[in-house]
């Protein structure tokens, strides 16, 4: 197996590539996919999400393919350069989404399990603080969420934009839609 690959090649089939050459983009994946997806698969270390970085990347390729310099870099270092920003940003996305999720989980948690067993005994121990929990509960989940991580987890406005990955205005919108929908659900 091959493993150089000729630069004055490669930079022709990408100048083909820029004028929407889709066979030179064929013959470009055939040249350089197994190396490319290598270092998908080296930063990732998941074969799905390393495919699914080779295929960004070559759309990527198809549509800045007249944006590549030879004066800058070799074609092989531009493309593999494509494939490891999109591969670990892939992996930055994947992190955020399990870290996500866990707190989803925890939150769901929260609001199914038994209040004896709650860090919120003593807060909601009352009828009106009981009434909370099930205001809390007819909320939607976006509204809800956002109460709980800031006003149960502690988490600011700006992390909670950052968690859910929406802008800040979103996160406020939701938590006063939730606390007005909280009020009048408790009747104030």
């Amino acid at each position: 197996m091959e493993n150089t690959f000729d630069p004055d090649e490669l930079e022709n089939l990408l100048a083909r590539i820029a004028l929407k050459d889709q066979k030179a983009l064929e013959q470009l994946y055939k040249r350089v996919a197994p190396k490319l997806n290598g270092v998908a698969m080296i930063i990732l270390r998941d074969t799905d999400l390393a495919n699914d970085v080779l295929q960004e990347s070559f759309l990527q390729i198809w549509h800045k393919a007249d944006e590549y310099r030879r004066s800058l870099s070799e074609p092989m270092t531009w493309m593999t350069s494509l494939v490891r920003y999109r591969a670990l940003d892939k992996l930055k996305a994947e992190s955020r989404e399990q870290t996500r999720r866990e707190r989803h989980d925890e939150i769901e948690q929260l609001l199914e399990q038994n209040l004896v067993d709650s860090p919120l005994r003593d807060a909601l121990n009352s009828n009106e603080q009981c009434r909370i929990h099930r205001c809390l509960r007819s909320l939607d989940v976006l509204n809800r969420n956002a109460i709980l991580m800031a006003y149960y987890y502690g988490y600011s406005r700006e992390d909670i934009a950052v968690h859910i990955e929406k802008p800040v205005n979103t996160v406020k919108v939701w938590l006063k839609r939730g606390l007005g929908r909280l009020a009048q659900c408790l009747g104030h």
